[in-house]
C-alpha cells in the first residue's frame, strides 16, 4: 500500500509539475509576443507608397484572356499608377484607378482616367485613419494596417470599393467581397 501511495503522490507531483510548466510556457510565450508587438506610428508611415499588388478573395479574369488571378494587377494595368504620399504634416495625396463595369458576359471591363484624392491621416492603434472628401461628401476610413519594413497592406470591402468603382452587378467583378491593397515604400 505504501508502494500504491508514492506511485499516486509522484504522479500527482508530476501531473502538477507538467501543468505548472505548461502554464508557465504559456506565460512565458505570452510575454514574447507582447515583447514583439510593434506598434505602428505616423513616422512609420509618412512617405512616397506605390500599389504593388491587389490581392482578391476570389480570382477574377479582367483581361478576357483564358483563366483569372486574385492577383488584380495580373488581369489589367488599370492599377499600374496608383500610389499613396503621406506627408508629415499629416495631408496625404494619392492617386487611384477609376474603371467602368457594364452587366452582361461580353468586354464589360474597361478603365479610365485616374483620378486624384486627398486628404488628413493619422495612425492609431495600428489603425490608418483617411478622411477625404469625395463628390463632396466628406469620408473616413479606419482600416487595420499589416506593416512590414517596406510594405503595408490593408483590406478593401465590397461596400468600400463601391465609392470608387461602379459595378452594376452581374460582371466579372461582381464577385469580389474583399481585396487586399499592398503598398510598397518607393
Amino acid at each position: 500500500m505504501n508502494n500504491v501511495f508514492k506511485i499516486k503522490y509522484l504522479s500527482l507531483l508530476l501531473l502538477i509539475s507538467f501543468i505548472g510548466c505548461s502554464k508557465n510556457e504559456a506565460q512565458e510565450e505570452a510575454q514574447l509576443k507582447m515583447s514583439n508587438l510593434t506598434a505602428i506610428t505616423n513616422n512609420d508611415m509618412v512617405g512616397h507608397w506605390e500599389l504593388s499588388k491587389i490581392t482578391s478573395d476570389v480570382e477574377v479574369d479582367l483581361d478576357s484572356n483564358p483563366g483569372g488571378s486574385t492577383n488584380l494587377m495580373d488581369e489589367t494595368d488599370c492599377f499600374n499608377n496608383m500610389y499613396i504620399t503621406f506627408d508629415s504634416n499629416g495631408s496625404f495625396i494619392t492617386n487611384n484607378a477609376t474603371m467602368s463595369f457594364e452587366a452582361g458576359d461580353g468586354d464589360d471591363f474597361q478603365c479610365i482616367a485616374d483620378r486624384m484624392d486627398n486628404g488628413q491621416w493619422e495612425v492609431r492603434n495600428d489603425s490608418l485613419i483617411l478622411t477625404m472628401n469625395l463628390n463632396g461628401q466628406e469620408y473616413i476610413h479606419q482600416k487595420y494596417i499589416n506593416k512590414g519594413p517596406d510594405y503595408f497592406s490593408l483590406d478593401i470591402t465590397k461596400m468600400e470599393s463601391n465609392q470608387y468603382v461602379s459595378d452594376p452587378g452581374n460582371t466579372r467583378a461582381s464577385v469580389i467581397r474583399i481585396l487586399e491593397l499592398e503598398y510598397t515604400r518607393s
